[in-house]
């Protein structure tokens, strides 16, 4: 990595760290949450809702603003929000107020972390890229582990129920004193117009990329639906107990760290598409193998594979589908993040839909359903991008080859 990409690179985790520190929270401070506003627990979970839906809307506001205002004034916009959301969060006894905040809070955080993936495939190329988008995602599952515990520790020792976002916000404070004076890439003016014509624009560009958002939303959507229903088919119809199924989750999510900065190290060394290639292949064949099992010891071992091997899928798209247009303009990032969130959206909507008419089992067959549909848009996706490579060789078969491992010598801001 170049030395001088560092600070800015720091910046983009940071913004990343800042959501986990929000959203995996939640459940600590539910019950805090519903003390503080008298109110039942279910009513009090709604508040989380809105820090949702904030978090979407900010990330489809990040879709259009990227070519009128620079990174740095959008980080300090999205970040003046968040400590605004916060402050009332810490400061209303009233739940309608709480839900305004809730949404204020989302929507810093949602436009904070589209600027962070805007600054990574600004600054990185290829499989640079791909290990770039990973670490964020390192870095979300650490923060996911460390925040939860320590909200609960400052809670427990008397702090009030939204203590852990005041921490969280003391972090995005010190990410937007660094973005202040770090150097950041260009997303408006001449230099970045410069950045955009520095590489020729790759035929049926847009079909990949219209593959590539179609594939991350089929793709967080069978995830998400094996996340959200898998805790009640061990209940119902393992019958296992409650306390036992709930740790599927955690069967999921906790390889899933340890299997992205093992992809980090994999890609480091190896063509980011043969990695996803491999992920594609894993997801369908565990979905699968998941939807036909009846040992329930067996199912905890295969969602173990399952989280290691298929989590990586979602940034190493990410990081493909931003190469499609010459300089990864931010638009184009924001959207693949928007589908993302378009995915998790859709999932209980659809999910639900499906176990009212066929019961609770066939949601795993539902995932395995959506597992089997990304593969097979992706595959499409890296197929249309090699015809594509290979119109461009021909049109100009005198034209260099591009280092792949080359990090993009992007122009920063002062």
């Amino acid at each position: 990595m170049n030395a001088a990409k560092i600070p800015a690179t720091a910046v983009a985790v940071a913004t990343y760290v800042v959501v986990a520190g929000i959203f995996t929270q939640s459940g600590v401070i539910l019950e805090p949450a519903a003390a503080r506003f008298h109110v039942p627990l279910a009513q009090a979970a709604i508040v989380f809702s809105y820090a949702s839906a904030g978090n979407l809307g900010g990330i489809v506001l990040s879709t259009m603003i990227f070519a009128l205002f620079s990174i740095r004034r959008i980080l300090i916009g999205a970040y003046l929000v968040l400590f605004a959301g916060v402050a009332t969060i810490v400061l209303t006894p009233q739940l309608g107020v709480a839900y305004g905040a809730m949404f204020a809070i989302g929507l810093g955080v949602g436009t904070g972390l589209s600027a962070g993936a805007v600054i990574l495939a600004k600054l990185y190329v290829d499989r640079a890229r791909a290990v770039a988008f990973l670490s964020t995602d390192c870095a979300f599952s650490g923060t996911g582990f460390v925040i939860p515990a320590v909200a609960a520790a400052v809670i427990s020792a008397g702090w009030i129920w939204p203590s852990g976002y005041v921490i969280v916000a003391a972090v995005a404070l010190v990410a937007l004193v660094a973005a202040l004076i770090v150097r950041l890439p260009v997303t408006t003016g001449p230099r970045a117009a410069v950045e955009a014509t520095r590489e020729p624009r790759r035929p049926r560009a847009y079909l990949t990329i219209g593959l590539f958002a179609a594939g991350i939303t089929a793709y967080l959507t069978g995830q998400t639906t094996f996340t959200l229903w898998a805790p009640a088919v061990l209940h119902d119809v393992f019958h296992l107990g409650s306390l036992q199924a709930g740790g599927i989750v955690g069967s999921f999510f906790g390889p899933s760290s340890l299997g992205l900065v093992t992809a980090a190290l994999v890609v480091s060394r190896l063509p980011p598409r043969a990695v996803l290639i491999f992920a594609l292949v894993m997801g369908v064949s565990l979905t699968l193998t998941l939807a036909l099992l009846t040992n329930v010891h067996a199912f905890f071992l295969v969602t173990f594979a399952f989280g290691f091997t298929t989590t990586c899928m979602f940034k190493i798209m990410i990081s493909i589908g931003s190469e499609q247009l010459p300089g990864s303009p931010p638009s184009l990032v924001t959207f693949l993040l928007l589908c993302s969130g378009i995915g998790t959206t859709v999932a209980p909507l659809l999910s639900g839909a499906i176990v009212r008419v066929a019961g609770l089992h066939a949601s795993l067959w539902c995932a395995c359903a959506l597992h089997a549909a990304t593969a097979a848009i992706v595959l499409a996706a890296l197929l249309n991008e090699a015809l594509a490579k290979r119109e461009m060789r021909r049109a100009e078969p005198a034209r260099p080859q591009r280092d792949h491992d080359a990090e993009s010598p992007s122009p920063m801001s002062a």
